[in-house]
């Protein structure tokens, strides 16, 4: 009998899970989006005072299902060959026998574990736990919270059968095989995953009293799933033959996405939050101290150091000082054009003040457990502009930070490639990034990275393209350090270290 050979046009269907924003899209066998077949809503998060940061996962899986079906809906004119997920991490949340979950989705910025982690860091090696797991000790990652989840609901932790995170929990839903794999990548971002063998840190897992059996198996994200269960074979009938891939985290998607996919391409990302982390073949590599190094697969690594400031604080600064315009949306925050063309005229670090700009508290590089935001050196003339401008130019410093200890471990001249809404939107802090690295910055013109660096995955696992450079990647401008302000940055990028060190040391 005769294969039916489609005429249809073939497509990845993408799912990004974001912290503030879920985005579902087609994309081509370029791995470029197709542009009237791309859905995003918010992700609603509850925050509170005490350090809560968690979701409920059927309410969020519900929403997600929904955006699928609009999206399907509309696409009956292709064929989606794959399902390629991407997901903030870490979450964790537990599940019964059945798959049913029994908590809240933790997300990686839920603090209240901080006395959990530190009797935890007084108990292990902390040196040979970070070398093993690539994650410093710290309450974004699961070991902490897992005590505090014991600590806090003792009787709720009993039932659970199996800790896992939010995208895995969904292909349990939706699949008809239940037993899912976790990725490595995903597992990376767990900071008990042993990047050197490949699987469950046995030390850490002894430490907290945990057992492999509790938690997911372990495979490369291009290890493919087929099988919709019957309920969802019948809602969705586009997707009855499409391959789905383990879900990865999504710093790897979003530097695959704008072409930084070797040691020489390094990507810095300024949207709600900041990043910087290069893909390397380095996989066994010593981590500087203050980054990470999450796998992707039995190959690669990812490198750097991620933040919990970036355009939030850009926000919250004109929120404050009433300099705010229209747009709500972190991710598409648009500089005042009177206070670009100020900051553009400015003096670098002509404001005599120090910043810690820990408002969301500090991951890369100190990781300080409940750090807060610092502002030093104000005056009686100090404007609303200087305020604005040594905010930018204190979370520039932290880039700055990191790169001076990647440089130490990569072995090639490298070039930065920055993407994200806040900082493509001005010229000012993007010149005085090439300036506070030392290094020439280009802008990456491509549309839905992240999006896009996962279509690229898919299309790579499926054969259909050879590696993950086989793709066209765009850059709208270059910038170009400039010596004198180099050296201005450089000395206050001392002047933040000196002030951190009497504060948080």
């Amino acid at each position: 009998m005769n294969a039916v050979v489609s005429n249809k046009e073939k497509v990845v269907l993408v799912l990004d899970i974001g912290t503030s924003f879920v985005k579902i899209g087609l994309f081509d066998s370029e791995a470029n989006p197709k542009e009237d077949y791309q859905i995003k809503f918010e992700h609603w998060m509850t925050i509170k005072s005490d350090g809560t940061y968690i979701f409920d996962a059927d309410e969020s899986a519900e929403l997600i299902e929904r955006g699928i079906d609009e999206l399907l809906n509309r696409a009956n004119n292709f064929e989606v060959i794959a399902v390629s997920i991407d997901t903030m991490a870490s979450t964790i949340l537990g599940l019964d026998k059945s798959n049913n979950q029994l908590t809240p989705v933790y997300t990686y910025a839920d603090t209240r574990s901080y006395k959990e982690l530190a009797d935890l860091k007084s108990k292990i090696n902390q040196k040979k736990i970070y070398d093993e797991t690539g994650c410093p000790m710290h309450t974004s990652y699961i070991p902490a919270r897992i005590l505090w989840l014991r600590r806090t609901d003792p009787d709720k932790y009993q039932k659970v059968e199996l800790w896992t995170d939010f995208s895995n929990y969904l292909l349990r839903r939706w699949m008809k095989n239940k037993n899912i794999p976790i990725s490595y990548s995903v597992a990376s971002w767990t900071g008990i995953f042993d990047r050197k063998k490949l699987k469950w840190n046995e030390s850490i897992l002894n430490s907290i009293s945990l057992e492999s059996s509790n938690l997911p198996e372990l495979k490369s994200y291009d290890f493919s799933l087929q099988g919709l269960s019957d309920r969802y074979n019948k809602r969705w009938k586009n997707l009855k033959n499409s391959v789905f891939f383990l879900p990865v985290g999504d710093g790897v998607s979003s530097n695959l996405g704008v072409g930084c996919n070797s040691e020489g391409k390094i990507a810095l990302s300024i949207g709600t939050t900041g990043a910087l982390r290069v893909l390397t073949r380095k996989t066994n590599l010593k981590i500087p101290q203050g980054l990470w190094a999450y796998r992707l697969n039995a190959e690669s690594s990812l490198i750097g150091g991620a933040f919990s400031e970036g355009g939030n604080v850009g926000l919250w600064l004109k929120k404050l000082m009433n300099m705010q315009e229209n747009s709500e949306e972190i991710d598409n925050v648009e500089f005042n054009k009177e206070l670009e063309q100020l900051l553009l005229r400015s003096k670098p670090d002509g404001h005599g003040l120090t910043v810690l700009p820990f408002l969301a508290g500090e991951r890369a590089v100190g990781w300080a457990e409940n750090a807060t935001g610092t502002l030093a050196g104000m005056r009686l003339s100090t404007t609303q502009t200087d305020i604005y401008q040594a905010f930018l130019e204190s979370i520039a410093y932290r880039f700055g930070l990191v790169s001076r200890r990647l440089m130490t471990v990569l072995g090639e001249e490298s070039t930065v490639i920055a993407s994200g809404g806040a900082i493509k939107a001005s010229k000012y802090w993007l010149q005085m990034i090439s300036d506070v690295l030392g290094m020439k910055v280009s802008v990456s013109n491509v549309e839905q990275d992240t999006g896009k660096g996962t279509a690229i995955l898919a299309l790579v696992a499926l054969g259909l393209k050879k590696s993950f450079g086989d793709f066209k990647f765009d850059i709208s401008d270059t910038y170009h350090p400039d010596e004198k302000s180099m050296i201005i940055y450089q000395n206050a990028m001392d002047r933040q270290e000196e002030l951190y060190s009497k504060i948080f040391s």
